[in-house]
């Protein structure tokens, strides 16, 4: 990361004028779509060897994922404020459209493993679990959200004072990270996730962050560029105090995630307004998507073999079939819902 051109980047922001709604349900789900666009071509970028392109989004998966953290619990928090008795009724309804489309693209995953030639016996949902893998490719992201909510939902349900739970939500995360990392699983299982707490800290202080920029906008911005620059070199700052254990990196980590969350927040969201028809489109799936496009381009990536023409026929061909079988998921879901809900 140049700073430079990161710089540049926040002077050109700067001079844009303000999206006053910035955290709206229609710009928050327009920057869903967006960033489900975002995690695909992270996940395409070690297919497509041609070019560079691609190259900018491998080490973007976890500052995505981040944001993705922040706009979960920032949403959990002001329904929770807005709707009256909304944790009642939690676990069933909106777990439930998690775990619905979960079941359905899990599925559709262990007919691919099957006809690929894997044994589904127990040795092998055991394995997953001992190795941090998951049924969906990619999909550890799933497991974690869903971890997340149940942390939001013991937090918040059984204490009445908001600050503590967010204080009791944050220990529960950290719970987490520790355990991961001592159960050996993989970094990105934990990098990112105390995006959320800032997710949460937002919502519950907005006004107050609101006026902050409103008044300190310019130092704000450029404040945080300068951190987001030093933060994206935790790993050359650690390696220059000797400090290598797992916790210490999984700390800097996600304080880089944060801050980086925060930029793009106050940068990017706070100019920039996401409404756009077809990203709305798109963040209505985002969650089918997300799921579902690690299978297309495991299945694509064998027929097109990385060449200029094959890397842009991969890329096509990925979006248009990841969107199409999100939507089917999606609409397929929706209607099965809806009937069981009539009954």
């Amino acid at each position: 990361m140049d700073i430079v051109i990161l710089l540049s980047i926040t002077l050109l922001i700067y001079l844009l004028p303000q999206n006053k709604e910035y955290l709206c349900v229609k710009s928050t789900s327009g920057l869903r779509g967006f960033l489900a666009l975002g995690i695909i071509f992270h996940h395409l970028s070690p297919w497509v060897t041609t070019g560079s392109e691609f190259s900018n989004f491998s080490y973007m998966g976890a500052y995505i994922v981040s944001i993705f953290f922040f706009l979960s619990a920032y949403g959990l928090y002001n329904q929770n404020e807005n709707k009256k008795n909304y944790l009642d009724k939690f676990l069933v309804t909106r777990l439930s459209k998690i775990l619905l489309p979960f079941f359905a693209v899990s599925f559709i995953y262990l007919l691919y493993r099957f006809v690929d030639g894997q044994l589904l016996d127990l040795n092998f949902f055991i394995s997953l679990f001992k190795n941090g893998s998951t049924i969906i490719f990619n999909g550890w992201f799933v497991n974690v959200i869903i971890l997340l909510y149940i942390f939001f939902y013991t937090s918040f349900n059984f204490l009445q004072n908001k600050l503590l739970s967010i204080i009791l939500n944050s220990i529960l995360i950290i719970f987490y990270i520790c355990l991961a990392i001592k159960m050996g699983y993989g970094f990105w299982w934990y990098n990112s996730t105390l995006a959320f707490i800032l997710g949460l800290i937002w919502a519950k202080y907005q006004d107050v962050i609101d006026k902050v920029l409103d008044r300190y906008y310019f130092v704000v911005l450029f404040s945080v560029a300068v951190l987001l620059f030093v933060s994206h070199h935790y790993g050359n700052l650690l390696s220059y105090l000797h400090i290598e254990d797992s916790y210490s990196y999984a700390l800097a980590a996600n304080i880089n995630n944060i801050i980086f969350t925060i930029y793009f927040v106050v940068s990017f969201l706070k100019k920039i307004n996401f409404s756009n028809v077809f990203l709305i489109l798109l963040g209505g799936i985002s969650f089918e998507l997300y799921m579902i496009h690690g299978l297309v381009i495991s299945m694509l990536g064998k027929i097109f073999v990385s060449s200029p023409v094959n890397d842009v026929l991969l890329t096509i061909f990925t979006l248009i079939i990841s969107i199409s079988l999100a939507w089917i998921v999606n609409k397929l879901v929706n209607t099965i819902t809806t009937k069981v809900n009539l009954l």
